[in-house]
């Protein structure tokens, strides 16, 4: 009895010193990481900038940044009408750059000038930084599942190091100076949404961190929420949002709108209103049914629901648009709403001459807040 006992007993004992190895060896192996995101900003893309660091003001971001650049000349003369030396304002902004890339290059900056512009929004969901085999697939949807508890995510953000034991391992993706497309042709509906969901929880969590550690060191924050593009059309549809039925449908629609027929119209919107919920063409085609009807606040809203119900992202998305809102509310950061500019004009002037680039017309009124809050912000009258 005494021999089993000691069979066991070792047996055990190897075991336990079997796992604890396991467990040591994954744990200098696995990096350090914050969330589960599975890419990482690879040594050097981003480094310190001498210009950008002793600017009075930093405008950084994507297109939307990249769009002010014609106009800092003229902010700069309204801003130092009554200064002994003109404000410098330098701009950082980089077209196709998430908001993950614009704080990586921030936080690569010696010093982070006392007022910072922060301009983006048309870039996220359109960088290829998912993995696409199926193993590493399953890995990192395993670990965005650990992540969304939020007992784990208030352990890691305690105990950082507990995310080398918490995180399955797994190749991180190594983001260079080149950003790559994503191909959302080659996506399906569920993957397109899986990495649509995970981007939004991480944009959720950078965002608040990036804005609560910039006024941790008393900078001011300025954010100018982008235009969503409502002039987009034929996005990419979710298949597993039609079918030959509905597509036929929404062929006669398109038909009876072009003939101006809005009361069949009407009928045969009813009817598909209780089989079609997020369909994007669908939407797109509302849009242009309550445009005809003069109903504006309702094109507006379906116009929303074509852009967010896609299976792609060709400019700003409504649902990153939202929590950029809610997060600068929620961190008391001051806005210009350069969204609502273009929204007083939808069905009355064009608005976007391309994807990412609206009219000229609308930035006189954009660079007239940016001077307002500027002011309040530096007490200048």
């Amino acid at each position: 009895m005494k021999k089993i006992f000691n069979i066991i007993f070792y047996l055990a004992c190897a075991f336990i010193i079997t796992i604890l190895g396991l467990l040591s060896y994954h744990y200098h192996e696995a990096p350090l990481r914050e969330t589960p995101a599975p890419y990482v900003m690879a040594p050097g893309v981003f480094g310190p900038d001498e210009v950008a660091s002793n600017a009075d003001v930093l405008i950084v971001g994507d297109e939307m940044g990249v769009s002010i650049g014609p106009f800092i000349n003229d902010i700069t003369t309204q801003l130092s009408k009554k200064l002994a030396r003109p404000l410098s304002i330098y701009n950082i902004s980089t077209k196709g750059e998430s908001l993950y890339r614009t704080i990586e290059r921030v936080a690569a900056l010696k010093k982070v000038p006392k007022i910072l512009i922060l301009a983006s929004g048309y870039s996220e969901l359109q960088e290829d930084i998912y993995p696409t085999k199926k193993d590493a697939i399953k890995v990192n949807n395993q670990n965005f599942k650990f992540f969304r508890n939020l007992y784990i995510q208030s352990l890691i953000k305690l105990h950082p190091n507990l995310s080398r034991l918490i995180f399955l391992n797994e190749n991180l993706k190594q983001l260079t100076s080149e950003i790559e497309q994503i191909d959302f042709e080659n996506l399906s509906p569920e993957r397109f949404r899986s990495i649509l969901e995970k981007e939004l929880l991480l944009y959720d969590i950078r965002l608040e961190k990036f804005f609560r550690n910039l006024k941790s060191q008393g900078i001011n924050i300025l954010t100018i929420i982008p235009p969503i593009n409502m002039e987009i059309n034929d996005l990419k549809i979710c298949q597993d949002t039609t079918s030959v039925l509905f597509e036929d449908a929404l062929s006669k629609l398109e038909t009876l709108l072009s003939e101006s027929k809005t009361k069949e119209a009407h009928v045969l919107v009813q009817s598909l209103d209780k089989n079609i919920l997020a369909n994007t063409k669908f939407h797109q085609l509302k849009q242009e049914f309550f445009e005809k009807q003069g109903e504006i606040t309702k094109a507006y809203d379906q116009a929303l629901q074509k852009v967010a119900f896609a299976c792609e992202v060709k400019s700003s998305h409504p649902l990153f648009i939202k929590q950029l809102e809610k997060i600068a509310a929620h961190q008391n950061v001051d806005i210009v709403d350069f969204n609502e500019v273009l929204k007083q004009n939808y069905t009355r002037n064009p608005l976007f001459i391309s994807n990412k680039a609206p009219q000229s017309i609308y930035y006189p009124k954009l660079v007239s807040e940016l001077v307002i809050k500027l002011k309040q912000i530096t007490q200048l009258k």
